[in-house]
């Protein structure tokens, strides 16, 4: 039987203006899917000044005027924030009524983490660094957060991901799990997810990144209306294909500099 999953994607890339985020919402929806999530907050560290403040909330409320209040706006933190600024922002951005916010501050600082959620007017979501049950059982215990989000290559596999779903379930919590390292990951999570009476939403960033990297697996997850359609093939429905694999190898300038001016774009450094 094909089933299907609720899907979300990131954001495209390109200038942080509200009009360059409210057009790269527009592409999103046009393909179908009826959640997004993006960063606004640009370079900001620990704190942000005034104008990066109004800049972000005007870029949130952009998005939100451009889709509609239908859309799950998700909203990324990247770990940047302390506690007092990502409570203040939290409140600022609530209006816009955003699914979550997420990793306001240091995933390291589960008291900083449990704070914030506690004080903030927008649902906090995280988890995708944490590596082992000992530190979502240090999360859970304070029963502050409620939406889980494992990175099953962090924790080693699908098994000890599933194993982390079940104790987020006993404490009546969801699991979105943190995918963003392409089609294999999108495909395992796939699987993890059709099998999770708490799963809430699935991370995809397939169809918005370099158009090479579906062809390094056969059959990659495809996303339909909105929806993940569930491979009734074996195993996790997809093989890899080692010589478009070859044809990109690792380069040590392929990554995000987060917090660096313009890492938003999305350009090679």
């Amino acid at each position: 039987m094909k089933n299907c999953a609720p899907t979300r994607t990131a954001g495209i890339g390109g200038a942080r203006t509200p009009e360059n985020f409210a057009e790269n919402a527009k592409k999103v929806v046009a393909k179908g899917y009826t959640a997004m999530k993006f960063d606004p907050f640009g370079s900001a560290w620990r704190q942000m000044s005034r104008y990066d403040t109004d800049l972000a909330i005007d870029i949130i409320r952009a998005v939100r005027s451009t889709v509609g209040p239908s859309v799950d706006l998700l909203i990324e933190g990247h770990c940047r924030f302390d506690v007092a600024t990502a409570i203040r922002v939290s409140e600022l951005m609530a209006e816009f009524r955003p699914m979550w916010f997420e990793e306001p501050v240091s995933h390291t600082n589960i008291a900083a983490m449990v704070e914030v959620a506690r004080r903030s007017a927008v649902p906090v979501a995280t988890g995708e660094s944490l590596s082992s049950k000992q530190q979502f059982a240090e999360l859970l215990k304070h029963e502050s957060i409620s939406i889980l989000q494992p990175e099953p290559l962090n924790l080693g596999g699908l098994f000890a991901t599933r194993k982390i779903a079940d104790m987020v379930d006993a404490h009546f919590g969801s699991i979105a799990p943190h995918s963003a390292q392409g089609p294999v990951c999108s495909a395992a999570c796939a699987q993890l997810n059709t099998s999770l009476p708490n799963f809430l939403i699935h991370e995809i960033f397939d169809d918005f990144n370099e158009p090479w990297e579906k062809k390094i697996v056969t059959n990659p997850v495809e996303v339909k209306d909105g929806y993940v359609v569930i491979s009734e093939r074996p195993g996790l429905g997809i093989d890899l294909v080692l010589e478009e694999i070859e044809k990109h190898p690792y380069q040590a300038e392929n990554y995000l500099p987060l917090f660096k001016p313009g890492w938003e774009k999305r350009e090679r450094q």
